[in-house]
């Protein structure tokens, strides 16, 4: 699935093709206001609650202190060009800031996407370490106590779309050739144990004689105790558990379920008590009751009334439902627990999040970004409330305070980071946001970047 800036959307709230988005995140006007600052007077996009210095964001540092009329609380530590160069791409423009170096277009040629990233705390060098998953057939490690240096490059022969780290495990979801079907690419899992590196990783096949994980790529993988879940291509959803029988004895993830239902992609998952939530590019939210076998319980579309159990009313041949589900491919979702109760958040390319009751599925609250939304990730601010980051399909990284306080809203539009206006960030889809350690976020890139950041300062909240 690609969502790079320009492709045309089913859904409302895209608008043209320009850096900007649709309604509510565009703008028209090309005056970014003062050099430091990165916001003009344009008046099609919402004025944040803080407008972040450019200077202090992109380098570190401003001359001008506390005078500064823009806001000292976000700054970016490095870009690491992850991907190779792709020649078979489009020339462009990425931006390599390096540790903190001048504005300038490093590179003048596409690179392959960089599509997950995952933080792993090494306990025996006891420094924190970042795994990358690229486009350009490699997964990466990165240690962030030697200068972000790269300690590993590990090709495996197909597009790595998925990347995580659970139980001092490396899981792996690629595109590979498997011996039984030669020629073919299916979608592979391979598992590590990184207190063993040396041996080979743990495959997850569904069957001896269908020695893969999925018919086409895996494009989502989740870990709940001894059980895992994977999503692919093929619009199917297969959840492991790990048995010590298999492999010969040695232990590994053995089948035991196929979830069928979606007809798209499958984009996002996500687990809370025993309903597993699905996400897909056929713009629909399944839910799935493991108590049941199973069961998909809930179909959530743009025609579901009330919540989810609510009856479906089909809107007129040609047009949009005006239920409460997304209108287009829906790209994540995101778990968030307050003393409220549990909630699933949903983004979309629609433009729009949606926060879901966790219980009964009602949809509690739509916001609309102007652009489609493609990663989420939650961190909190330095005085330890809740926040939400959002990547957006124009390389925007939008943050928002999740819940009420003193002197916000709920879901109140903090700051942007826009290469265009903070002077760092990326210049395509940001394929994944990961919440780090000591307020640090990490992004994932279309441009091949991984970018990290850091929330230093005050939003007022």
């Amino acid at each position: 699935m690609s969502y790079r800036a320009g492709t045309k959307s089913r859904g409302r709230g895209r608008g043209p093709p320009s850096r900007g988005g649709g309604r509510g995140g565009g703008r028209t006007s090309t005056n970014y206001g003062a050099a430091r600052g990165g916001y003009g007077t344009g008046t099609d996009e919402p004025k944040p609650h803080v407008q972040l210095c450019s200077y202090y964001t992109s380098q570190g540092r401003c001359e001008r202190g506390d005078s500064c009329n823009f806001q000292h609380v976000i700054k970016m530590h490095k870009t690491i060009v992850n991907s190779d160069p792709d020649p078979a791409g489009s020339s462009r423009s990425s931006y390599d800031r390096g540790g903190g170096g001048g504005y300038a277009s490093q590179q003048n040629v596409s690179m392959f996407p960089t599509s997950d990233v995952a933080l792993w705390n090494d306990p025996t060098a006891g420094a924190l370490k970042i795994f990358t998953a690229s486009h350009d057939g490699h997964w990466r490690l990165y240690n962030t106590a030697t200068g972000f240096s790269k300690e590993v490059q590990h090709n495996m022969g197909g597009k790595v779309n998925t990347i995580m780290v659970q139980s001092n495990f490396l899981f792996c979801g690629f595109e590979g050739i498997s011996v039984k079907l030669p020629g073919v690419t299916v979608g592979m899992i391979f598992a590590w144990n990184l207190g063993n590196p040396g041996e080979p990783p743990i495959e997850l096949h569904m069957h001896e004689t269908a020695p893969y994980a999925h018919a086409s790529g895996v494009t989502c993988f989740i870990t709940e105790g001894d059980m895992c879940v994977s999503g692919g291509h093929d619009c199917s959803i297969r959840v492991w558990k790990y048995d010590t029988t298999v492999n010969a004895g040695k232990g590994g993830f053995k089948l035991m379920q196929t979830l069928y239902g979606h007809a798209g992609e499958i984009t996002g998952l996500v687990i809370i008590g025993t309903m597993l939530w699905s996400c897909s590019t056929d713009m629909t939210i399944r839910l799935w009751d493991s108590a049941a076998n199973w069961e998909c319980k809930y179909v959530i579309t743009q025609s579901t009334q009330g919540n989810a159990a609510s009856p479906v009313v089909l809107p007129p041949n040609g047009q949009q439902g005006t239920g409460v589900g997304h209108t287009d491919a829906v790209t994540g979702l995101l778990h968030f627990e307050s003393p409220a109760g549990n909630f699933v958040l949903s983004s979309s390319l629609d433009g729009n999040i949606k926060v879901w009751n966790s219980v009964n599925g009602e949809c509690l609250s739509t916001t609309n970004y102007g652009v489609g939304v493609i990663s989420m990730a939650l961190t909190t601010d330095t005085k330890n409330n809740p926040l939400l980051i959002a990547g957006t399909a124009y390389g925007k990284i939008m943050i928002r305070s999740l819940i009420q306080t003193a002197t916000t809203p709920p879901m109140c539009y903090l700051c942007a980071i826009d290469v265009h206006r903070t002077h760092c960030g990326h210049d395509g889809p940001v394929k994944r946001v990961v919440a780090g350690p000591s307020n640090t976020f990490y992004t994932a890139g279309d441009d091949g970047n991984v970018i990290i950041f850091q929330i230093t300062g005050d939003f007022g909240l």
